[in-house]
């Protein structure tokens, strides 16, 4: 009876190890692409995924919620994220990304230079410099690739605009376009409203069919002038639901309403997940 246990044992934990080995290949051939807006209460965190490869910008204001998040989509034997991105130094985009740092091997950190000065944001340089995590500077013309279709080129802030000195973070968010095939992704941090101006004189193509909307859908961003810039058929607001701020206002709504845009809120969905089978297929929301 012991010896036919010891085989079927030995039997189920074959077929486990097969499961597991078939299950890194597939995930290692799959070469579809993923954007995960990840819901992480009132803050931003988004997971950008590809075969083995993936971006994170930013993490939410929880290190625990936010681990929770990446196990649904992170492979659990997959302790290694490529490439962090902090947009800006305030604790509901940043508290998670320490966790992150803690409990995966992360390859590259990309950030601007400015700094809040709260204990997250020194514990977030502190596990930089005490893993000795490759950093970079967060500026325009800074191009991340993930493969031959895939890349998130940074478009601000620029290389001549002094972050450090902003009383302001939101000023210095960092924003990035993701460009795969035909498909254009938005991320806008917190960037505000009053630059906006800037960012459209600076980039000459802002269009994207996807945009992550500035600063929760507060009414201090997202201008008029943008959304025609940008022409976003879908627009994505990270945002708590309940929250004190009283995010997304009405006013950034009607914007986005009168722009055509279609609005999904990580308040009413969850997890706003878009699939891209291919480069020359339009990604479709999950």
């Amino acid at each position: 009876m012991n010896h036919r246990k010891k085989i079927y044992s030995g039997l189920v934990f074959l077929v486990a190890v097969a499961s597991i080995l078939g299950g890194m290949i597939a995930h290692a051939k799959d070469d579809s692409l993923k954007v995960v807006f990840l819901d992480v209460g009132q803050g931003d965190a988004i997971l950008i995924e590809q075969g083995e490869k993936q971006i994170l910008i930013d993490g939410g204001p929880s290190g625990k919620r936010l681990m929770e998040e990446l196990g649904k989509y992170v492979p659990f034997w997959d302790r290694k994220i490529d490439v962090v991105i902090a947009t800006h130094p305030d604790s509901d985009h940043i508290s998670g990304l320490v966790d992150v740092l803690k409990n995966y091997e992360v390859g590259e950190m990309i950030k601007t230079d400015a700094k809040s000065g709260t204990d997250v944001d020194k514990s977030l340089l502190g596990l930089v410099s005490d893993k000795k995590i490759e950093s970079q500077l967060a500026e325009k013309g800074l191009a991340v690739k993930l493969s031959d279709e895939a890349r998130l080129d940074i478009i601000a802030p620029r290389a001549d605009e002094n972050v450090s000195g902003e009383k302001d973070t939101n000023s210095g968010s960092v924003v990035a376009m993701l460009i795969y095939g035909k498909n254009k992704f938005l991320f806008m941090g917190d960037f505000p409203i009053e630059k906006d101006p800037e960012l459209i004189a600076d980039n000459q193509d802002l269009g994207a069919q996807f945009l992550k909307v500035s600063h929760h859908g507060s009414k201090n961003a997202t201008s008029e002038e943008f959304l025609k810039a940008v022409k976003p058929e879908t627009a994505i607001i990270s945002v708590g639901k309940g929250n004190r701020y009283g995010h997304p206002a009405q006013e950034a709504l009607e914007r986005l309403k009168n722009a055509g845009s279609e609005i999904l809120r990580t308040d009413e969905r969850g997890d706003v997940v878009f699939e891209c089978q291919d480069s020359k297929r339009e990604c479709a929301v999950n």
